[in-house]
């Protein structure tokens, strides 16, 4: 009656034990914790970070460690982190275009003609040329170009009475687009797929760090569930040894067959098989685990992972239509087909542009100056006696522009082709949604069917131990029930990691895994 006291407390403090599996995706309003902030300048540089200090010779990791730790070592973090950073100088270089150039030209020429050249004079024409020129040149964001330069040249004519003599022109040159290349539209989009590229790199980033967190999830949650199998195990195994222990006293009391025994130590050899297992299992999954937070090989490999956090299965309701809703909102996958259909309609608009003729304003005007010394040319040049000034349109049509209209019938296709799979995008994201929602749903209704299943497992065997000791049935029984009561008390843990490892799939295909793990970026 006294072993039947202490098996029934045993089991009681093993489902105890089982009822705090797993570490909860949020913290409750009580314990409260900060969010974990990535910082991608930290990620890089963090990158084989040694894990927390060992307690009692194990690495003690709670779930948002092993989550924090991940981020901080995962090599593919760090390499997608350069991306954002590569996105944006293409943004500089695309703003680039219209930064203005100064420029600086010096220039001799030394031009010698043949008299017959000269239809003035017929005399032989002799002259150097001294250019110094400088100015300001840029692209408008209205695809128009200006010039403002300031040209200086000093003439020597050894042949004419003139004698040298300075020549300056201080002159603005403006060249607009009418039609094609014409608008901030068509001379920024550029600049625009270069902002949404970078937008789309920092959304793959989010789920690149939204994947590793998942798979953190999920290694630290079979880890939990092999440690507590392992428990369960060792409990059957020492059940089989209490048995066997009996059925020896029964024996030596008369009161059983020899059989008996030899049932017992079956079942007892077939225990410590799965305790083996069982404990085979446990440093699989902490290897699995280990992988995934990158811990150098030469560091703490061998050391073993103690689970820290815990939760009590409490099932959460959840509404499918708000789900959808978030994961319309906020999966990264499909945000960023939707920056990459803005991104080819941006390209359609600018491919319709180039259909249109080319028809493009240009004008100018200058004020010039001249003298025999340069203060003389600075103030005629300075007088506005001299001012010159034009104006005009040049008009340019191609003649079957078949290249333009093929680029810009492909850049139509490619569009309506991104908006086709936008829909079947949307097609998946919502079967995902709901299979997710109903694996959860079926999760915990399996958690509640195990835990029924166990408690009769635990009554049954109770029951038949009296009976065996009564001598009113057999080993053979009580080790049928110890086997199902083992399998129960499994069963129950696996489903409860399943339940967890659900949620953690749920969160993932509505896209709120970095929201549900306190994770700032």
């Amino acid at each position: 009656m006294q072993r039947s006291v202490r098996m029934a407390m045993r089991t009681a403090l093993a489902l105890a034990i089982c009822a705090g599996l797993l570490p909860p995706a949020a913290a409750s309003a009580g314990d409260a914790q900060p969010p974990f902030r990535l910082d991608l300048q930290i990620a890089q540089v963090g990158a084989g970070q040694a894990p927390p200090s060992a307690r009692n010779g194990a690495m003690a990791l709670s779930l948002k460690d092993s989550i924090a730790l991940a981020l901080k070592n995962n090599l593919d973090i760090t390499v997608e982190g350069f991306t954002p950073q590569i996105r944006e100088q293409d943004l500089v270089f695309e703003k680039s275009a219209f930064d203005p150039s100064a420029f600086l030209e010096a220039i001799r020429s030394d031009n010698r003609l043949p008299a017959t050249l000269n239809l003035l004079t017929g005399a032989r024409v002799l002259n150097d040329l001294w250019d110094l020129n400088t100015g300001l040149r840029q692209k408008l964001p209205t695809g128009g170009t200006y010039e403002f330069r300031f040209d200086n040249e000093y003439l020597t004519v050894p042949s004419s009475s003139a004698g040298d003599g300075f020549i300056s022109k201080l002159s603005l040159t403006l060249t607009q687009p009418l039609l094609r290349n014409f608008g901030f539209e068509a001379n920024e989009t550029g600049i625009r797929v270069a902002t949404n590229n970078q937008s789309i790199s920092r959304e793959q980033l989010r789920l690149r760090v939204s994947d590793i967190t998942t798979q953190v999830y999920n290694a630290y949650v079979e880890l939990v569930f092999a440690i507590e199998n392992l428990e369960v195990q060792r409990r059957s195994l020492q059940l089989a040894q209490e048995l066997m222990a009996l059925n020896k006293a029964r024996v030596r009391a008369g009161v059983a067959a020899p059989v008996e025994v030899t049932q017992a130590e079956a079942q007892e050899a077939a225990r410590l098989q799965d305790v083996i297992l069982a404990e085979k299992a446990v440093r699989d999954n902490e290897d699995t685990l280990k992988v995934i937070l990158n811990i150098p090989a030469s560091g703490n490999w061998g050391q073993e992972i103690q689970p820290t956090s815990t939760l009590s299965f409490e099932p959460k309701p959840i509404n499918l239509e708000e789900t959808i809703r978030k994961a319309m909102e906020n999966r990264y996958e499909y945000k960023s087909a939707k920056l990459d259909i803005e991104n080819k309609e941006l390209a359609v608009r600018l491919t319709r542009n180039q259909l249109l003729p080319d028809l493009s304003l240009a004008g100018s005007v200058s004020t010039n100056g001249f003298g025999t010394d340069y203060g003389r040319n600075m103030n005629a040049l300075g007088s506005g006696d001299f001012v010159s000034y034009s104006v005009g349109v040049v008009l340019t049509v191609p003649l079957g522009n078949r290249a333009a209209e093929s680029t810009h019938t492909k850049a139509r296709l490619t569009a309506e082709q991104a908006k086709t799979s936008l829909k079947q995008l949307e097609l998946q994201i919502v079967q995902q949604v709901r299979e997710g929602v109903r694996r959860v749903e079926s999760d915990a209704k399996r958690i509640e069917a195990n835990r029924a299943a166990r408690t009769l497992a635990e009554e049954q065997l109770r029951v038949e131990r009296r009976r065996l000791e009564a001598g009113v049935t057999t080993t053979f029984n009580v080790l049928s029930f110890q086997r199902d009561l083992s399998a129960a008390q499994a069963n129950e843990i696996r489903a409860i990691a399943d339940y967890y490892k659900s949620l953690a799939n749920l969160e993932k295909v509505r896209g709120t895994v970095l929201e549900a793990n306190q994770i700032e970026m």
